[in-house]
Order: C-alpha cells, then sequence, then structure tokens
C-alpha cells in the first residue's frame, strides 16, 4: 500500500506543470480551500492546496472526545457498551484523473494519531482496544471536492490500514478473558472503512 501511495504521488507530481498551465486560464480555479470533515473518526478541519485542477494536497486535524456508541456490540455471547474517542493528523493527495470528471478522485495519504476504545459488559468484565501504531496508511475514492472558487462539498469513502488494535483486559469478575474474540471481531480489525462528508470554501 505504502509503494502504490508514493507511484501516485510521483505521477502527480509528473502531470503538475501541463495542467497548471491551462488552470492559470481558468478565472474560477482556487489555489486553496478550507474545509471541515464529518466521519466515524470525528470532525476534522482541512486546509487544501490545489497545485492544478488535477491535483490537490490536504492537510488535516481532527478527532472526537471519548463518547459512548449508539449502539451495543455482541461479542462471543457477551454484549458490551463501547466508548470510543479519537486524535489525528494527516497529509492527503487527491488526484483527479479524469479530465471532463474532475468530480471523481483519488485519494491517498497517511495519519498519525491514536483510536482508544473501551468495552464494558456491565457485570465488571472490561477491555480496551486501542490503535496507537503510527502511521496509518488511507485509501479511498471521492466524489465531488473540484478545484474551484466557493462553495464546495465532497464525499468520499476509503480504508485505513492499520497495525490493529492492542486490546487488553481491564477487569475480570468471571475469570474468562474474551480478548482473542474481541481481536478478531470486525468492529476491531486492521482495515478499518471509512465514510466522508466534507463542506468547504475554495479561494
Amino acid at each position: 500500500m505504502l509503494r502504490l501511495t508514493t507511484t501516485i504521488l510521483a505521477f502527480s507530481l509528473f502531470a503538475i506543470q501541463p495542467a497548471l498551465a491551462e488552470d492559470t486560464k481558468d478565472s474560477n480555479f482556487a489555489k486553496y480551500s478550507l474545509s471541515g470533515s464529518f466521519s466515524p473518526f470525528g470532525t476534522s478541519l482541512n486546509f487544501g492546496y490545489n497545485s492544478c485542477s488535477k491535483t490537490s494536497y490536504q492537510f488535516s486535524v481532527g478527532g472526537f472526545p471519548e463518547t459512548e456508541a449508539p449502539f451495543k456490540v455482541e461479542v462471543d455471547d457477551s454484549e458490551y457498551t463501547v466508548k470510543g474517542s479519537s486524535s489525528w493528523a494527516g497529509v492527503f493527495v487527491q488526484h483527479r484523473p479524469v479530465d471532463d470528471s474532475k468530480w471523481f478522485r483519488l485519494v491517498f495519504g497517511f495519519g498519525v494519531g491514536q483510536i482508544k476504545n473501551s468495552l464494558d459488559d456491565g457485570e465488571g468484565n472490561t477491555y480496551t482496544a486501542n490503535y496507537t501504531e503510527n502511521p496509518v496508511i488511507y485509501s479511498g475514492i471521492g466524489f465531488g471536492g473540484e478545484a474551484k472558487k466557493g462553495f464546495i462539498w465532497g464525499f468520499d469513502i476509503g480504508l485505513l490500514s492499520t497495525a490493529g488494535p492492542n486490546v487488553i483486559q481491564t477487569s475480570s469478575m468471571n475469570g474468562i478473558d474474551h480478548t482473542s474474540d474481541i481481536e478478531d471481531f470486525w468492529a476491531f480489525g486492521a482495515m478499518l472503512p471509512n465514510a466522508q462528508l466534507t463542506l468547504g470554501y475554495g479561494f
């Protein structure tokens, strides 16, 4: 995945000069953008630099305070209340490969930070499942988010590729350890899905 990201970065840099010459003639081309995003990993503030209409670089900081999930998670016949928090920063390359469809983007990048989760079955058995290894690689596709002046919006879907969580049992009332079951549960896997809505302004 890291090799693929490097390849896209190199290709993007190679494509900048011809596209930039065209963009100087476009009065609607925005060099920069400011935006806010909403995703399962929290809200984020983003600064975008559009090197040309096809290639953009986005710098983001985000996260959310400890919050209880709106639903319980059932693992191996045990039901847990889950609380989570996150804090992170990331750098992303957005490339628009189709000249006539610049609303479509390929997105690659990496982030550093942490995601913390606590699980409680209400009977004195608790666990933590924390993602702390860095960096994390992101790849996905996006719709909208053109390099244009004025209001911009974007919707992205993708995957975070992580080393997986470090699951630790923090208390036990019955002598049973469900650490391995939690590690195998899909919601705490190494690949984390992402869906993100972005609203902002290009200038």
